[in-house]
């Protein structure tokens, strides 16, 4: 039961940690401001394709229909409306006047490379059926006059019939194709006594666009990644310099503060870097004293000796952050107890150099990240911060001790004077 109960809490922790990665992932500044201008891009990429894409389809449009209105200018001025209204069957396609006009159709789309030309009309049963059709007789797709044209061209036939000038602004798929369709009526007079029809194939510019639609969002996603780490790379390199500077460095030390060690341990548990990871924890010693006795300046000297000897090391081994008065957080990427020791050493080493009075000296623990034993970098950090405190307290007792020592050196000799 125990261990039921145990696993459980294990669960439920991990599940709260996961939340917590997940929450802080969200709240990093590079990480809303590349997810904001990803979709900024999106949104801009989508909006000049579409907006370009308009334009060259209108101007495509356009050029349709003013190759439409010559189409329609020259049939009109030379059809016969007689011969027209009463071409009515199959047996029709003999007589000289339809062959006439059959011919001039056929001279039309040889010119123009329209798909389809034809005239249809509206027969006493109410229905739409062909007059002329500019296809030679012996193609598959050729209309006799009489044959009933296809119903799914009914509304739009029936718009031109009511006067209307039905021009080409969308593909649509028929049984024949996709194409461009254009109804314009035929006038005897006043009176529309039919329609003419005129396709253009769009078979090409269907499969353009049906490549765009799949295209267009790959490339929006890619382009849009693309700014994403651009932003967030320009960022880190650009805005957050300025970030440090204005609240997240130490003006004293001139290392980072307390604040830029908060967001860089959390950076660092959200990308999932803790392994390996070490901390130094280092406390000057007596600082309180000497600000009490030799006031703040020496105590500001007495601080920048610690930063002075880490910034004199060179820093790639590990990052230095003042997180308190006198209280300083080395973290080392890749550490071990060796890496850990020779840091220190050399840090010891550097501020022996630049202590300007006997007696500056500083204590220091370290921990590395154990996933068995840390819930995150911060425990890590309070584990060195437990070791570097038992230095501490080890150092004031020893030094109590020599002060005792001497008070007890220094009565014996007092009492020897007196005697002699």
């Amino acid at each position: 039961m125990q261990g039921i109960r145990a696993v459980s809490l294990r669960m439920t922790f991990s599940e709260g940690e996961w939340f917590y990665m997940k929450s802080e992932l969200w709240r990093r500044v590079d990480v809303q401001v590349s997810l904001f201008t990803a979709v900024i891009v999106a949104i801009l990429s989508y909006s000049i394709f579409m907006v370009q894409y308009r334009i060259t389809y209108n101007d495509m449009l356009r050029s349709l229909n003013d190759q439409v209105e010559h189409i329609y200018s020259y049939i009109g001025e030379r059809m016969d409306t007689d011969t027209f209204k009463h071409i009515s069957g199959p047996g029709d396609v003999q007589k000289e006047d339809y062959q006439k006009m059959h011919d001039r159709f056929q001279r039309v789309k040889e010119i123009t490379g329209v798909m389809y030309l034809y005239t249809a009309k509206m027969n006493d049963d109410g229905e739409f059926v062909y007059v002329v059709d500019c296809l030679d007789p012996v193609d598959a797709d050729f209309r006799y006059p009489g044959d009933p044209i296809e119903r799914e061209i009914y509304p739009d036939m029936q718009r031109a019939l009511n006067g209307e000038r039905v021009l080409p602004d969308k593909i649509k798929k028929t049984d024949w194709g996709k194409i461009f369709i254009t109804y314009l009526p035929i006038y005897e007079g006043e009176e529309i006594i039919g329609v003419v029809g005129i396709e253009f194939r769009a078979d090409h510019q269907y499969q353009v666009y049906q490549n765009l639609r799949r295209v267009l969002p790959v490339f929006i996603l890619l382009f849009s990644l693309a700014a994403s780490l651009v932003s967030r790379y320009l960022f880190r390199r650009i805005s957050n310099p300025f970030y440090r500077d204005m609240s997240n460095m130490d003006y004293l030390t001139r290392l980072k503060n307390r604040n830029a060690y908060q967001l860089d341990m959390k950076n660092r548990i959200a990308a999932k870097k803790e392994k390996d990871t070490g901390f130094i924890l280092i406390d000057l010693n007596s600082l309180k004293h000497i600000n009490d006795t030799m006031g703040h300046e020496t105590g500001d000297r007495y601080i920048t000796c610690i930063s002075q000897a880490y910034l004199n090391m060179g820093q790639e081994d590990g990052i230095m952050y003042r997180i308190g008065g006198d209280e300083f957080a080395v973290v080392i990427p890749g550490a071990s107890e060796e890496k850990i020791r020779s840091f220190a050493g050399r840090l010891e080493a550097e501020f022996e150099k630049l202590a300007f009075m006997p007696g500056l000296t500083f204590a220091w623990g370290a921990a590395i990240y154990d996933a068995d034993t840390d819930n995150d970098l911060f425990s890590t950090c309070r584990r060195a911060d437990k070791n570097m405190y038992t230095k501490k307290q080890k150092f004031y007792e020893d030094r109590m001790k020599r002060e005792d020592e001497d008070g007890i050196v220094g009565q014996a000799v007092k009492e020897r004077a007196k005697g002699q």
